[in-house]
């Protein structure tokens, strides 16, 4: 009986501190004052933007008129919150509710990884199509020469040859003709000679040796031709032939394929037979790899301008790693500019405040600006139109300065110390990795970072831009512990840093020496190139085809370029 009376009272008391509306237990019950029943703050304002002026109760439909406060200024019920605090099971729902909030967010995580999986997945089934093609086409503009030059050749030898053939013929035909005729008008004189009587030889001798005279005359001009012409027999020879012999020493090879799948050889994927490399032996082979696979040395050249320094004063620049769209801050006039991988303008649109310091784009195609001043991510649709701000800062004694996006969708911003905090002290320099939905991962850095610029995520490890006491690229893995550092005697002032997450290279900007430097992740310099003005951002077009760089001029004024990769 007992029990019966405690299940009764347990079921009647969820049921009240349970909203009407949502049926979830209230956060925050409000009680109407015109049917004194209770719905939730967030319900309330759910109905506030449906009705003006009014709240009609979802238990019995009286109505209410809203305060000059809102629905928050509804006085709360304290007895409600008192049986909410008191409940059987709040603590065990309240973890389990936690549970599957931090189970939704590492799904969500997954499927994040597993879209970029697919799109990366995508774009080598693309590659090797085109690369097919390629080999095709290839090997049909080889055969095509082939048998065009052998026809050309061929042509040239059956010439030679008929120009010979007609001399030939020719000379042979006419001499052998007239030695068939002077030996027949020999034997005739011959047989006058001594058969023919004094009367005769005296009436023809002079005929017949005018005629002997006559043909002795052209078999001297048959003689001196025969001898001028085909003087010797006629010798061929192929020269210039390198270029066929090495292509054929080569194996008829119409080139060799390289393939690099972006992974990175780590102690953890070695085989438990064999002793486990060290990280950096590792990474130097997987660098010298990658060296040889492609070329930078024409990285750097100008494609073409995006947009022009008399529309604005360029900042920081981004892409979208889905739609192509490039993103531009313009943070003196506080203005976002949009445009195509073309560089063709499509939209711009205006922040009303904020110390506006970074631009990128999440993996859901948001455009994402940094605000210094607030500690805090603004989310923007493509059309300028406020979509959150999801992303704040966890501590207090942090300043966000810069950000970028990694492929599973996470959020990795820097903290600059030479700025003050909330409470007027130094900030704390380190790096924070927030998830997509804002909760705050990780944070690290606080004890080997002096001056931290910017930072990426790539194959399991951050890099970290460091300008404190010597610039340098500092490598964490994806704990947070110091791995080592990048040193470069060519790198002076570095600001700014991009992963190319295909070939897993990074490209670093120095605006001390005018120029951009392309690394493995060994920390191997592949490509140094100069640029005419100061490089103060960088950032990978779709596909990690080029490179979008943005420059400061002397009078402050910034643009941006879009230049070749590789």
């Amino acid at each position: 009986m007992a029990t019966s009376i405690h299940h009764d009272l347990v079921s009647a008391v969820e049921q009240e501190i349970s909203c009407p509306s949502c049926f979830e237990d209230f956060e925050e019950p409000k009680c109407l004052p015109n049917c004194a029943h209770n719905v939730c703050q967030q319900c309330l304002q759910g109905m506030e933007k449906k009705r003006n002026n009014v709240i009609e109760c979802p238990v019995c439909q009286v109505e209410s008129v809203i305060p000059k406060g809102g629905v928050a200024a509804f006085p709360k019920n304290h007895l409600l919150v008192r049986l909410i605090e008191q409940s059987p099971g709040r603590k065990e729902k309240f973890y389990l509710k936690k549970a599957v909030k931090s189970c939704e967010e590492e799904l969500q995580g997954a499927k994040g990884a597993l879209k970029e999986m697919e799109k990366r997945y995508i774009c080598s089934k693309t590659k090797c199509d085109e690369m097919k093609q390629r080999v095709q086409s290839l090997a049909e503009r080889v055969i095509k020469t082939v048998r065009e030059q052998e026809q050309k050749m061929l042509h040239e030898i059956k010439a030679t040859y008929d120009r010979n053939e007609v001399i030939f013929e020719t000379v042979q035909s006419r001499t052998a003709k007239l030695c068939e005729d002077a030996s027949n008008r020999i034997k005739s004189a011959q047989v006058i000679i001594q058969n023919g009587g004094l009367e005769v030889v005296r009436v023809i001798k002079d005929t017949l040796a005018e005629t002997l005279k006559k043909l002795s005359k052209s078999l001297n001009i048959s003689m001196l031709e025969a001898n001028g012409k085909l003087t010797q027999s006629l010798e061929l020879s192929l020269t210039n032939t390198d270029l066929a012999e090495e292509f054929i020493d080569d194996e008829f090879s119409l080139g060799k394929l390289n393939v690099n799948n972006g992974q990175v050889a780590t102690p953890q994927d070695t085989t438990i037979a064999f002793a486990a490399p060290s990280w950096e032996a590792s990474m130097s082979k997987k660098a010298v790899f990658i060296s040889k696979l492609k070329d930078y040395s024409r990285c750097g050249s100008l494609i073409q301008p995006i947009g022009s320094t008399s529309h604005f004063d360029a900042f920081s620049v981004a892409a979208s790693r889905d739609c192509g769209v490039i993103v531009v801050l313009d943070d003196d006039a506080k203005f976002v500019h949009t445009f195509t991988e073309a560089g063709k303008k499509l939209n711009k649109f205006h922040i009303k405040d904020g110390d506006l310091w970074d631009i990128v784009v999440s993996n859901e195609d948001e455009i994402v600006v940094l605000s210094r001043d607030k500690n805090c991510l603004l989310h923007y649709d493509m059309n300028g139109n406020f979509q959150k701000k999801i992303v704040s800062a966890s501590k207090e004694n942090v300043k966000f300065t810069s950000c970028t996006v990694d492929v599973h969708g996470r959020f990795i911003i820097t903290s600059y110390p030479y700025c003050k905090d909330e409470k007027g002290n130094d900030a704390m320099p380190c790096v924070l990795v927030y998830r997509p939905s804002g909760k705050l991962t990780m944070s690290f850095g606080e004890e080997h970072l002096g001056c931290p610029e910017k930072a990426v995520f790539l194959n399991g490890r951050f890099y970290v831009i460091d300008s404190h006491c010597g610039a340098r690229v500092k490598v964490f893995d994806k704990t947070g512990s110091l791995i080592k550092t990048f040193e470069d005697e060519q790198l002076k002032s570095p600001s700014a840093i991009a992963a190319d997450h295909i070939s897993g290279i990074l490209a670093v900007t120095d605006t001390d020496t005018l120029t951009v430097h392309i690394y493995n992740q060994a920390g191997q310099r592949l490509h140094r190139f100069e640029t005419e003005n100061k490089p103060t951002d960088i950032a990978f077009t779709k596909n990690f085809k080029s490179l979008l760089v943005c420059f400061e001029v002397d009078d402050g004024n910034g643009y941006v370029e879009m230049l070749t990769y590789r």
